[in-house]
């Protein structure tokens, strides 16, 4: 078992204080739309702007699935931050449990799949 931190395509990435901003599904995969905090060591860190605490940045995290997405909660529920924009919360845990098999949760929801290809695409 492993966690996101420890893969290259998200090493650089602190999800747990990113934001979900949307969430798509194809048949072929599921598109996350981020506000991605990037850390330190990410290529495109910068300094946080005044009064954030982090570097963000809006973008994609497309997972590319080989399998069906196995929701176990699914929530539409949004949250709105100080600037009063909404997000539907974080991603909390995001963990290789073996076999090409992931589990994904936080606010809006949780889900098992099978991923062939993990991608963050920064606007």
């Amino acid at each position: 078992m492993s966690n996101y931190f420890e893969w290259k395509e998200l090493s650089n990435i602190y999800l747990e204080d990113s934001f979900v901003l949307g969430i798509a599904e194809s048949e072929s995969a599921i598109v996350f739309d981020i506000e991605f905090v990037l850390t330190e060591s990410h290529p495109q860190y910068c300094q946080p702007k005044i009064g954030e605490q982090y570097c963000y940045r809006k973008g994609k995290l497309k997972l590319t699935k080989i399998s069906p997405i196995n929701w176990k909660r699914k929530s539409i529920t949004r949250s709105l931050d100080a600037n009063g924009e909404a997000d539907f919360g974080n991603i909390d845990e995001f963990r290789d449990i073996g076999g090409g098999i992931y589990e994904l949760s936080g606010d809006w929801g949780d889900l098992v799949v099978a991923l062939s290809r993990i991608e963050v695409i920064l606007d």
